[in-house]
């Protein structure tokens, strides 16, 4: 009888190890955040506390806070805040707690909200009652991206060194808003148009000195002043060169589309420029 037991006791821990490692359990096949070019995508999230491995259970409301408090988690991992967020979808088992929602909801956001959508659901994952899905935007390398093309592009084709690589920066057509105190005007350029535009630039004032004095991205724009400084060697606005030095002041603003310069707004100190002209 002995002998018949201590059989059992050794075949009842080697079934348990055996079942354990033909069914074991199995990692989620989703990842929790999925970054995408400029974009990151969080799975939907729900009210687990990640100290415990359980659904916050207390209120609706504690729920929903310990939702956004996992998505804040995700986001501070990848350096970004709710502020990044352009589109998110909310789904609620009972829309009665829609008001509720939007509440607490709100209280993470101080300006503008992403687009969202709310869908209302029969049943949720850990049986929870909301559960929330986001879309983030890497503002901060998109800005990056676009003041390096813009900063480029002042270096190479603005400052008269390589006229020709317009095409490398530009869009096809783009739209040029002209800012001039005396006259306002919108014209459309093309890069070649660009790049005839800068030869008579150094037709005028030869081999100028550009030197970019500020520069600020928001957005998809990239704000610019700049210092050039060169000689007076052909007819501005009908004065007759005099090969006397010449500065002139000027600030843009860029408008990027699909890492291109789509359209842009110049302003020029023509008053400084108009008294230079007159020694």
């Amino acid at each position: 009888m002995k002998n018949i037991l201590f059989t059992l006791l050794l075949i009842y821990p080697i079934g348990i190890m055996a079942q354990s490692k033909e069914n074991p359990v199995k990692k989620l096949p989703y990842s929790k955040v999925k970054p995408a070019g400029d974009f990151v995508f969080i799975s939907g999230q729900v009210g687990v506390d990640s100290s415990t491995g359980k659904l916050v259970i207390d209120s609706f409301e504690s729920e929903l806070h310990q939702v956004m408090k996992n998505i804040k988690g995700l986001l501070d991992a990848q350096q970004l805040d709710f502020s990044d967020l352009v589109n998110v979808t909310i789904y609620l088992k009972n829309m009665d707690n829609y008001p509720l929602t939007n509440e607490v909801y709100s209280s993470y956001f101080k300006d503008d909200f992403p687009a969202r959508v709310c869908i209302a659901v029969l049943d949720l994952p850990a049986k929870a009652n909301v559960e929330i899905a986001a879309t983030a935007f890497r503002r901060k390398n998109s800005l990056m991206e676009n003041k390096k093309l813009v900063s480029q592009f002042l270096e190479e084709v603005r400052s008269g060194k390589k006229p020709d690589h317009a095409g490398l920066f530009m869009a096809d057509t783009m739209l040029a808003h002209q800012m001039n105190a005396e006259q306002e005007a919108a014209i459309k350029r093309t890069p070649q148009n660009y790049t005839e535009h800068i030869r008579e630039f150094l037709a005028l004032y030869g081999n100028f000195k550009f030197e970019v004095t500020e520069m600020i991205a928001e957005d998809d724009k990239v704000y610019v002043r700049w210092k050039q400084t060169g000689k007076h060697l052909g007819t501005i606005d009908g004065h007759p060169a005099t090969g006397k030095q010449l500065v002139e002041i000027s600030s843009a603003v860029y408008r990027i589309v699909n890492g291109k310069i789509a359209e842009y707004w110049i302003q020029t100190d023509r008053l400084g420029l108009e008294k230079q002209l007159l020694r």
